[in-house]
């Protein structure tokens, strides 16, 4: 029988330790494609060039006083000093698909783009960031 996932199956990791209150997450990989066509040409030709990930998530807006939280993901953004984002400031997150004992996972290392906090009145609190991919994307099957 077929297994169909749904976001109830998925999990979110930031340096190893479960996000446990994402509302949503979404990861997109594209390609760019560099043109190649020449004068003599009478159609447009192109070859594939460098392969790019981003994504977003929503994340419910929660703090414990010991482990992973979404006060993690985005310190990785919001500085309280002048130092900036630095190189070393990239997080790994990894999208995991549950299914049993095993599950399928998509992990890479990534930069928070933006971050955006809100509160409204009788609602959770709410943080939506977007990231974007700093190197190669992983996908394992993990038994």
């Amino acid at each position: 029988m077929a297994k169909v996932y749904t976001g109830k199956d998925a999990r979110l990791q930031v340096d190893g330790g479960t996000v446990a209150k994402v509302v949503s997450f979404q990861i997109s990989a594209n390609v760019d494609v560099l043109e190649t066509t020449t004068l003599a040409d009478k159609q447009r030709n192109y070859t594939p060039g460098i392969v790019g990930y981003s994504g977003s998530a929503s994340l419910l807006y929660y703090k414990v006083s010991s482990g992973h939280n979404t006060k993690k993901l985005l310190e990785a953004l919001y500085r309280a000093n002048d130092d900036g984002v630095k190189d070393s400031d990239d997080v790994k997150l990894a999208f995991h698909w549950m299914d049993g004992t095993s599950h399928k996972e998509i992990s890479l290392n990534a930069y928070i783009t933006s971050a955006v906090m809100g509160a409204a009145t009788g609602e959770i609190s709410r943080a939506e960031i977007t990231f974007v991919g700093n190197g190669k994307l992983v996908g394992s099957d993990i038994q």
